[in-house]
């Protein structure tokens, strides 16, 4: 049986462990807590990327309606309309969510970009199966197209709406890209 000078020594030693586990809890708490601080989007940048992302879908919808009306293959046409309405709909979630953010959209896109789109897309010279091509040379990985997205919902565990709203754009934006390549492959061999 120890003594009480051994007993003093084992509280003292005790004591001392107990105090150094706290020390290193509270260094793993600052840790943890810049990590998440690094995993995370300010409401600042959040906002930038979703009106950036707003009005580029805004643009898409656009352009996809002055290539629907040029365009002259029935299965390209009959899945554009669909890509239409997809990013239409993008385009008033994003707008919507950043409202209730507490943010007015404001961002546009330069005139010389849309004016190009919109050049391109309803060009009656170029054919469906060109525009297809192009746009699957745009954008050949389908999975890295659609990671930006992935990156910004992934840093919004504190924001689940707009985390999740974002997820399910970028299936949406999976599946527009699929049809894309399934109709180049179709059109172009």
């Amino acid at each position: 049986m120890p003594d009480s000078k051994d007993l003093k020594k084992i509280e003292k030693a005790l004591g001392k462990i107990s105090h150094q586990q706290d020390e290193i809890l509270t260094r793993l708490d600052r840790l943890e807590a810049g990590k998440r601080a690094d995993e995370s989007i300010s409401q600042e940048a959040l906002i930038s990327f979703l009106d950036q992302f707003r009005a580029g879908e805004a643009l898409g919808e656009a352009s996809l309606g002055a290539w629907i009306e040029v365009s002259d293959v029935a299965c390209v046409k009959g899945g554009l309309r669909t890509v239409q309405q997809r990013e239409g709909m993008h385009a008033r979630l994003l707008e919507a969510r950043m409202k209730e953010l507490g943010a007015t959209p404001a961002f546009e896109l330069p005139e010389a970009i849309y004016q190009q789109a919109m050049q391109s897309a309803g060009d009656p010279k170029k054919s469906d199966p060109e525009k297809v091509a192009d746009f699957v040379k745009q954008f050949p990985d389908v999975e890295a197209a659609i990671q930006p997205i992935l990156d910004i919902a992934n840093k919004l565990d504190h924001d689940p709406e707009t985390q999740f709203m974002l997820r399910t754009i970028a299936q949406d934006e999976r599946s527009t890209l699929e049809f894309l390549q399934d109709a180049c492959q179709q059109l172009n061999g």
